[in-house]
């Protein structure tokens, strides 16, 4: 609950800095996550278009479990970078901050920085897919019946 309620507050954060509900990066049209975006509406800008347009290297170094955990980092595009860091953000503060040197800490956290790095890739490269096979699912429904993988031929064909 407490994870939510902060994640809440830092997003709105995040859009009245941008001022906008609706954030989008002007230059590439891709990236939407407040936290990689910088700016104000409408001129808003993702940071790895920043970064191309000056010449530098669009990836960041990134410390899966935290920096107090563990000095590894992972070369990740830095609007992600952004992304994973803000979401570490909402792991607990003796995890991230591991001010003992806990071993367990430090391996909670190391799962906690893979899970989030899993996560990014999902929403950012399949998120969309049920939700478009869903509505072509209707579409073809409307156009061929609701067997219309019958009417197609492709009967003996399964996902």
């Amino acid at each position: 609950m407490k994870d939510d309620l902060g994640r809440e507050i830092r997003e709105e954060a995040h859009l009245e800095r941008l001022r906008t509900r609706n954030p989008r990066c002007q230059r590439c049209g891709n990236e939407r996550h407040p936290a990689a975006l910088t700016g104000t509406a409408p001129n808003i800008v993702c940071y790895e278009c920043l970064l191309k347009e000056s010449g530098r290297s669009w990836t960041e170094g990134h410390h899966p479990a935290g920096r107090h955990n563990d000095p590894t980092t992972v070369a990740v595009p830095s609007n992600d970078h952004r992304v994973l860091s803000d979401m570490q953000r909402d792991w607990p503060e003796q995890t991230l901050r591991n001010p003992d040197g806990s071993p367990l800490l430090a391996a909670a956290a190391a799962l906690r920085g893979w899970m989030d790095v899993m996560l990014i890739i999902i929403e950012r490269t399949v998120d969309y897919i049920p939700a478009f096979l869903e509505l072509l699912d209707q579409r073809l429904q409307e156009e061929w019946g609701d067997r219309w993988w019958e009417e197609l031929g492709l009967e003996g064909v399964k996902p």
